[in-house]
């Protein structure tokens, strides 16, 4: 379970970093600062309205040029594969959730 988040908290470092590498990123601060919060909403209370509404406000600034687009979606992205992936979740890998199978256990 350790290593899991470990991996997830590294995906997400990497992924609210720089876009392109080499060269600096145009994404602004009044995008960024709602997506990182958004990102850390979801640690929290991974079901809250209220990171949906970070999200609204990051892609309500006027302007968006093309990194701050994809940051967006990339961030999006992250957040619906963070949802689906949690155990017990819609796909998430909690094999006590399926009933009626032993998986070879007699």
């Amino acid at each position: 379970m350790s290593i899991r988040i470990v991996f997830v908290a590294q995906f997400s470092a990497a992924l609210l970093s720089s876009c392109s590498s080499g060269a600096p990123s145009d994404v602004r601060t009044e995008v960024s600062r709602p997506l990182k919060e958004a990102v850390y909403l979801s640690y929290q209370f991974p079901d809250n309205s209220a990171i949906s509404a970070k999200l609204t406000q990051a892609a309500s600034v006027p302007n968006l040029n093309k990194d701050e687009q994809d940051k967006i979606r990339k961030v999006k992205a992250f957040l619906i594969s963070q949802k689906w992936n949690r155990a017990g979740g819609t796909a998430g890998n909690d094999i006590s959730e399926v009933a009626g199978q032993t998986f070879g256990v007699q």
